[in-house]
This record gives C-alpha cells, structure tokens and sequence, in this order.
C-alpha cells in the first residue's frame, strides 16, 4: 500500500502562496504539490514524504505532519519498496523549473533524469508513461480515474 498527498491548502508565506498560485493556473488545477508515502498514510501524524520540492532544493525525503485543510490523500494498492526506492535512490537531485515550464506551460514534454518535479518523479516511480506530462493535478485525475468512472461502466441491474 501507497499513499499520495496532494497539496490544496494555501500558504501563509505570500512567495510559496504565489508559486502555488501560478502552479494551479499554469496546468488548471486544484493541486500544487504532491508528495509520496510509503504506506497507509493518516492525517495529523508524523509521516515521511517523498518528493522533489521547488522549496527544499529538489528530490527529498521530509517528515512532514498532513492536515486534511491542506492536503487530500490517496491510497493505492502498489507495494511500496519499488516506488520509494526509485525516489530515494534520487535524494539530492536539483528540481526541474526548465521540465516544468517546457512540459506544461509550453507543452513540450521535456525530460531531464537529473532533475525532477513533484508529480513527476511519483508518476516515474508508480510507472506511468510520460511522467513530465503529469502536473499534481493530472497525477491526481489518472489515480483516481477508476473509482471515477466506475459507476458509469458498470451496466445497469
């Protein structure tokens, strides 16, 4: 079991709230961050997050406390070892401003393996194709696309 986070809440600090800001403008979204969890995650508990983070420098584990004002949590039914050590094993990585702006303000799908963005690097870690091409938002849509859909594909009794 997995648990992705998704930042929704708005910071107090007016430089990360206008990165937010422009984060959820620039690819339509609620969401402007999403962190990784290596297990069943719960709010208001110390948990570690893996993530690239814009603010802490890049690819980072972090103890983070999740508040449900601020943050939505998804859990998936992956095992997590793979995916928290392809994060891990990129401690340290720069965070990707020329990926993120190629990839979703101007729509390129640029790459780079040195250097990541927050959804990217949990989208390369699940598995998922095209990993630069998910914004936290997008991320968060193709997670919980199933459940999603799942009553409309089911035929009526």
């Amino acid at each position: 079991m997995i648990t992705l986070a998704f930042y929704k809440g708005r910071s107090a600090n007016p430089w990360h709230r206008l990165q937010d800001t422009a984060i959820r403008f620039a690819t339509g979204g609620q969401y402007s961050h999403a962190e990784f969890i290596a297990g069943a995650a719960e709010f208001d508990v110390p948990l570690e997050c893996l993530s690239s983070s814009g603010r802490d420098g890049g690819v980072r584990a972090k103890p983070m406390v999740l508040r449900p004002s601020n943050w939505d949590l998804v859990q998936m039914a992956i095992p997590p070892h793979g995916p928290a050590e392809f994060i891990r094993s990129r401690i340290g990585a720069r965070y990707d401003y020329t990926g993120l702006l190629m990839s979703h303000v101007l729509a390129f799908g640029r790459h780079d393996e040195c250097r990541w963005f927050c959804s990217e690097i949990i989208a390369a870690a699940v598995g998922l194709p095209n990993p630069q091409r998910l914004s936290p938002q997008l991320l968060f849509d193709v997670v919980t696309w199933r459940s999603d859909v799942s009553g409309w594909l089911e035929k009526p009794s």
